[in-house]
């Protein structure tokens, strides 16, 4: 069973709001996530272990889900298993994930993290994670370079169901328009604020995560959002100070 974290106390201002009312974000954070739940299905959890979660977050870093999952794929069909890919030459796990972006960067820091997982631990086994308290786990992986709020988030919801917000573009950018945070809010600031809104368990993030992150890329999207396709509009504060005015 997941360790349930402890929830810091939020102040309003933090939400970039003069005052706003923290049970009205929250009753409308837990709306939008149950409407686009029922619009776009329930996702099931990935089936990836931590470790393998960690090297795909770390490939898709400004880069688009089908070359991160063939870069993926081009690593364990090359070298079978993240030990050889640890022990390889650099130069060829850069030639492996060279369709993503900045494969010059990606292939020697996934390798410096995995070296220094094993000087630590012995292995790459991160399975020990799903048994950490969340704040603690958190702590373990953010001490990487190179393993931010998103990716550790990532790893720890989507394989270890630790309940922990991943806020990558497309949340934010959705939770910034439907008002649930303000416009000068940065990603990572967004992690623990929109979680605050949410149930405090991982079933939970997890719906409102994908509920968002699908909306902003079929919807909402960066440029001339689809609003006439939008099952939310009376949730969204672009909507109604934006398009409808």
């Amino acid at each position: 069973m997941a360790k349930q974290t402890t929830r810091p106390a939020r102040n309003s201002a933090d939400y970039g709001y003069p005052s706003p009312d923290m049970m009205a974000l929250s009753a409308r954070a837990l709306a939008v996530s149950q409407r686009l739940t029922e619009n776009y299905g329930v996702s099931t959890w990935s089936k990836k272990d931590p470790m393998s979660m960690l090297v795909d977050i770390i490939l898709s870093h400004r880069t688009k889900d089908e070359q991160t999952a063939a870069a993926y794929d081009s690593l364990l069909k090359k070298f079978g298993s993240w030990e050889a890919v640890r022990d390889a030459p650099t130069n060829e796990v850069q030639d492996a994930i060279a369709n993503v972006n900045w494969p010059e960067v990606k292939a020697p820091r996934l390798q410096t993290i995995m070296r220094q997982i094993t000087e630590e631990r012995g292995n790459l086994d991160l399975n020990f994670l799903r048994e950490l308290p969340v704040e603690e786990a958190a702590a373990w992986l953010n001490r990487f370079e190179g393993v931010g709020p998103k990716t550790t988030a990532c790893v720890l919801l989507f394989s270890c169901q630790l309940p922990l917000l991943p806020v990558d573009v497309h949340v934010h950018r959705v939770s910034g328009r439907l008002g649930l945070i303000g416009k000068k809010v940065t990603a990572d600031a967004a992690h623990n604020l929109l979680q605050a809104l949410l149930p405090n368990d991982p079933r939970s993030i997890y719906n409102f995560h994908k509920a968002l992150l699908r909306h902003g890329q079929r919807v909402c999207v960066y440029e001339h959002p689809r609003c006439g396709k939008c099952a939310i509009t009376d949730l969204c504060d672009y909507y109604k100070t934006v398009v409808k005015a």
